[in-house]
């Protein structure tokens, strides 16, 4: 591997790298950023407003003759094995959602999905002559283990109901009724309690806080950096979701629906949303699927709309392959139930796919080491005969089954693969608080030791050693100059990955510390394969 070769790599990593470390961001289509831009501008209505400012939405009056001796309760709970939401008749809204099966970060406590309690889901109408926020007032309510019923009557009419319903799993079914209220033109569904997120475990947290929408038939994201400043997003939107790391909750509207204008904004990190569906007419009677719970893709694609690709499978290309490595991943795990374990068994089933590639790459790079003294021979010999010398060392390569392409070029080709290897081991949640051994108790967090990052290093050491050119006698100084850069490359390279695996999760360390492993012991068959041959020549010619 000569030196172009090994910066060459250096660079590609490095790409890869700072690519991931912006947590490969989607393009937004043109269309869509046409109409953010614009938005910020000339759009009447402006991004939702947080909370804890005094123009807060609970300041707009609710222009109806309501009952006000409704007393207030903020626990009414709905509880399947899943989740735990807790209501309040305030607005007829949700409160909190508490994932039972799933600790926080800390691992003491079960994870609270929203990191505000303003009331999740309230409804805003907007009709021909007022705008009716029920934030601030106390409605009527029925309730069981499963359902819960808020309503308001007047004049012994139900004119406003939303009703809650939950299954077996982990998405609330929500529906709205109105009825007497006017001509509504349109009403907002008001998302603005954020999503609980892992911060300690990886710094960049926030690169993953996203709402990310399907519009038009294709992902739009919007970052938490770009919600600071106002954002939006138009079209026929299908559905939509407040995103973390590990966890989200999803608007599903029914087809009915026309949700068609989405406003963003954040308060620090609660990323906040304010959904506005079009009625055009007086009444309406709307359902929604509320998904409240982890980024897990059999869950999501079983939705069959393509929720699942709010998760993070790197470039578009490459998603596929991601998809695949994580099905690979979790039925290795349902066969040996730790992550760990399963981890290794991919980087050895990965080795073994890219055998022959690596086979062939290191085979070539040995034997080219070992005739470089002949090509030198060559090279003096027919100084001023090109023809004669290209002849002669193609000769020379056949003779010692050498391959001038053979060297690097099969290792260039299974870097895709480890591309979309990446983002799985980065942030998929089955790797959440997934043991493996010792002091590994978290494998979707840095070692806190660095003591894979090093072993890692060790082992990259090691392989760059064996590829690494010995020095002979009748080296000219070009050579020996090449040599030099080889060897700080075989020191520095060790380094430079040590440095930037120490921050990145111990799952990808302890994958790229086995495959390391594997190599060296391919390395060193070969080496001695090709020794055993070099000798059978020399014996050969010598007859």
């Amino acid at each position: 591997m000569d030196k172009k070769t090994i910066i060459a790599l250096i660079l590609i990593f490095v790409v890869f790298y700072l690519s991931s470390k912006f947590f490969w961001k989607q393009p937004v289509p043109p269309q869509t950023q046409q109409y953010a831009t614009e938005n910020t501008q000339q759009v009447a209505k402006p991004p939702m407003i947080p909370p804890t400012q005094e123009n807060d939405l609970e300041a707009d009056v609710t222009p109806l003759d309501l009952q006000s001796d409704i007393p207030l309760n903020n626990d009414i709970v709905l509880e399947n094995n899943d989740i735990k939401v807790v209501l309040t008749n305030r607005g007829g809204n949700i409160k909190q959602v508490v994932l039972k099966n799933i600790k926080n970060e800390a691992q003491e406590d079960a994870v609270n999905l929203f990191i505000k309690e303003s009331g999740m889901f309230n409804i805003v109408f907007y009709t021909s002559s007022d705008t009716i926020n029920f934030r601030k007032q106390n409605l009527e309510y029925t309730y069981d283990e499963f359902t819960a019923t808020f309503f308001i009557e007047k004049d012994f009419k139900r004119i406003f109901e939303k009703h809650y319903s939950i299954d077996d799993n982990y998405t609330v079914n929500i529906t709205i009724k109105a009825d007497g209220l006017g001509f509504i033109d349109t009403y907002d569904i008001q998302l603005d309690a954020g999503i609980y997120y892992d911060q300690k475990g990886d710094k960049r947290f926030n690169t993953y806080i996203n709402v990310v929408s399907y519009v038009d038939n294709n992902i739009n994201k919007i970052s938490l950096k770009k919600a600071k400043s106002g954002a939006a997003q138009y079209g026929n939107i299908t559905w939509t979701s407040l995103k973390s790391k590990y966890f989200m909750v999803a608007t599903i509207p029914e087809r009915t629906v026309k949700l068609r204008e989405i406003f963003v904004a954040a308060d620090n990190n609660a990323i906040l949303e304010n959904a506005q569906i079009e009625v055009g007419r007086n009444s309406i009677d709307h359902s929604f699927q509320f998904y409240c719970g982890p980024v897990d893709y059999d869950r999501l694609r079983a939705f069959n709309i393509g929720l699942e690709d709010v998760m993070n499978f790197g470039w578009k290309l490459l998603r596929p392959i991601s998809k695949l490595i994580l099905k690979l991943l979790k039925f290795i795990h349902s066969l040996i139930p730790n992550y760990g374990i399963a981890i290794i068994i991919l980087s050895i089933i990965i080795k073994f796919v890219f055998y022959p590639l690596t086979h062939k790459s290191f085979t070539s790079a040995q034997k080219m080491q070992r005739v470089q003294p002949h090509i030198k021979e060559l090279q003096a010999k027919y100084k001023g005969n090109p023809q004669k010398l290209q002849k002669e060392t193609m000769k020379l390569y056949k003779e010692h089954g050498v391959s001038p392409l053979g060297g690097c070029l099969p290792l260039l080709i299974q870097f895709p693969f480890l591309f979309a290897l990446y983002p799985v081991l980065q942030s998929t949640i089955e790797l959440r608080h997934a043991g493996f051994i010792f002091w590994i108790k978290d494998l979707s967090i840095p070692d806190p030791y660095y003591i894979m990052p090093i072993l890692m290093g060790i082992t990259m050491f090691f392989q760059q050693k064996l590829m690494s050119q010995k020095p002979t006698p009748n080296m000219d100084e070009k050579q020996l100059a090449q040599l030099k850069t080889q060897k700080f490359m075989m020191y520095g390279m060790p380094i430079f990955f040590v440095f930037i695996f120490k921050s990145l999760p111990a799952g990808l360390v302890l994958y790229w510390f086995t495959y390391n492993i594997l190599s060296v012991m391919e390395q060193l068959s070969i080496r001695k394969k090709t020794q055993s041959l070099s000798q059978e020549i020399i014996v050969d010619k010598k007859k």
